[in-house]
């Protein structure tokens, strides 16, 4: 495993899942059955030769939660104690395989493993390198009634919004309530 490239991967997905389900949409949930969660599996390549039966759909649903819950975390122990809580029930046990072509892979999870249990441990271990080094970088959007979670990546690690368009409502909210008072005052 390359953990420069592993890190990035392991950090995707786990945001991926965690905004899987925005209440702000007509169709909140974007991993409502099997077929959708076998393309997230395909997408993060972690399906393989595994089929996903309805009861994958139910346990991934409750991971998703798991990981917003560290997210959402009033202070950092909280954090820490939720994710361990996720690593723990997941099983995570490291295992290096030699490969047919002399090369070795790290795996946190045994492959005939439970695909969330797979799940949890990758998004885990990526969730719990980045708390180690930069928690302050995994935030909740502070958007009105946006939930999305997203890494900030900026410089200053100063950014609010998962995106444009959560900032721009923002500004818009402040600059028309400006008005209302200097209108009204």
């Amino acid at each position: 495993m390359d953990l420069d490239t592993y890190i990035p991967a392991s950090v995707q997905m786990m945001v991926e899942l965690v905004n899987s389900y925005d209440s702000r949409l007509a169709e909140p949930e974007r991993l409502g059955g099997v077929a959708d969660v076998e393309d997230f599996f395909r997408r993060h390549r972690m399906l393989g030769p595994n089929r996903v039966g309805p009861d994958d759909v139910t346990s991934l649903h409750a991971l998703r939660a798991d990981i917003r819950a560290v997210f959402e975390a009033e202070d950092e122990a909280t954090a820490l104690n939720r994710l361990n809580d996720i690593l723990s029930a997941a099983g995570v046990v490291p295992n290096v395989v030699q490969r047919a072509d002399g090369r070795r892979e790290l795996f946190f999870a045994a492959g005939d493993a439970p695909l969330t249990n797979r799940t949890a441990c990758d998004a885990g271990i990526g969730l719990a390198m980045m708390m180690v080094d930069q928690a302050d970088r995994l935030k909740v959007c502070a958007g009105d009634a946006c939930r999305r979670v997203f890494v900030d990546q900026s410089r200053n690690r100063t950014r609010r919004y998962c995106g444009n368009s959560c900032a721009s409502r923002s500004t818009v909210a402040a600059y028309r309530a400006r008005k209302r008072t200097s209108a009204g005052g």
